[in-house]
């Protein structure tokens, strides 16, 4: 019971000095995807590996964080590209990536307006949307 409750703390407190450092407050959100993606491909790796092989849940791990930061690696990079299209494309729109998407504020220059009591947009405002769906 101690072993455990001393490897969970020990864990909990590597976890907090990791997150709370500037580094990982600094880096772009393909690092960030990278390591999620390592950390879980690890976790579901190794679990794998245990149960399906003889004991080679190393084996596992290793293979799982390879696989996992590399597609996180990809998918964060593909979404900051995107999000970076989207500011280009639409001068005055804010773009913020939020958790596993993106969220695109429109100021008046380059807003979307509606009639009043109406569904139709009005002149520009569909060139903007077409930007943004396109």
């Amino acid at each position: 019971m101690k072993k455990i409750l001393l490897k969970g703390s020990a864990a909990f407190l590597a976890l907090t000095l990791i997150l709370s450092c500037d580094a990982v407050k600094n880096a772009n959100n393909t690092q960030k995807g990278a390591v999620i993606g390592a950390g879980s491909g690890a976790v579901i790796g190794g679990v794998i590996g245990n149960n399906v092989g003889k004991g080679n849940t190393a084996l596992g791990a290793i293979i799982g964080a390879v696989v996992g930061g590399a597609a996180g690696g990809y998918i964060g990079n593909r979404m900051d590209r995107q999000a970076e299209r989207i500011e280009e494309e639409i001068p005055g729109a804010e773009v913020k990536r939020v958790g596993e998407g993106i969220n695109v504020t429109f100021n008046e220059d380059a807003g979307v307006y509606f009639d009043t009591n109406k569904s139709d947009v009005k002149g520009t405002s569909a060139t903007t949307l077409d930007k943004l769906a396109g």
